[in-house]
């Protein structure tokens, strides 16, 4: 269930359509919501205190939601939320909560504005910035004991894949339920349960992006802008960067 967004061009909802109808008739996801569900039901049982998931609101953490209102409701959604953050995330945070209730959520911010881009090199903010994001996270794995679920996959990286060929699904503290899915698996999944998918995966310059190498967490992150990633988002969300480029100039 595509959130629309005025950012969308009438290519960009055409082809849209044509994914969808695909995403719709891919029947392979079955077998591995079943592996999911059960490895979810594992790792939350044999936990021995409290347990929370990451989300960020795109479209893998969306299914980890999912997966875990079918079969472990009461473990806490927590999202961090950079000062950089895509601005439609929140669209999808409340589609989904009001959709599917009985979840407890909580929203951590990561001030990224104490960070003085203007007088740093690229290098040195992404350190700074580093820092401030995963003391975010070490401070929420003290307050839950360190246990939590995830929705990462091996496809996604050489780090990933290490991690999966080491611990499986699960390591001691961790799990990752959707590991082994592939990115047509979590848009199958998405489609055919009806869940809110983020706007930016249309946002497909009529054919010149593909939908499986946009990532919405953060706008503007000095990582990862290879593969076009800085040119998508000046594209999309031009108006967004430069403001925040304007008041970081002013001081606000």
């Amino acid at each position: 269930m595509l959130i629309f967004s005025p950012r969308h061009g009438r290519s960009d909802l055409a082809l849209w359509k044509d994914y969808e109808e695909a995403d719709l008739l891919v029947t392979s996801v079955d077998r591995m919501v079943e592996q999911s569900l059960k490895e979810i039901e594992r790792f939350v049982c044999a936990c021995s205190g409290s347990v929370y998931a990451g989300v960020s609101w795109g479209k893998d953490s969306v299914v980890l939601a999912h997966l875990l209102w079918r079969r472990a409701r009461d473990v806490t959604l927590v999202h961090l939320r950079p000062t950089n953050h895509n601005p439609d995330c929140d669209a999808v945070r409340d589609v989904y909560r009001k959709k599917f209730y009985g979840q407890p959520y909580e929203e951590v911010l990561v001030d990224y504005s104490r960070v003085d881009r203007a007088k740093l090199p690229d290098c040195e903010v992404d350190k700074a910035t580093d820092r401030m994001w995963y003391a975010a996270i070490r401070d929420v794995d003290l307050r839950y004991g360190g246990k939590h679920l995830l929705g990462i996959r091996k496809d996604e990286s050489a780090g990933r894949r290490i991690r999966m060929c080491k611990w499986g699904l699960s390591s001691p503290n961790a799990c990752a339920p959707i590991g082994y899915w592939h990115c047509e698996h979590v848009f199958a999944y998405l489609a055919q349960q009806h869940l809110p998918v983020h706007p930016a995966y249309a946002m497909l310059g009529g054919g010149r992006w593909r939908r499986d190498r946009i990532r919405v967490a953060e706008l503007g992150d000095t990582h990862g802008r290879g593969g076009g990633r800085l040119e998508w988002e000046n594209e999309y969300y031009g108006e967004e960067l430069r403001r925040w480029e304007q008041n970081r100039e002013s001081g606000k």
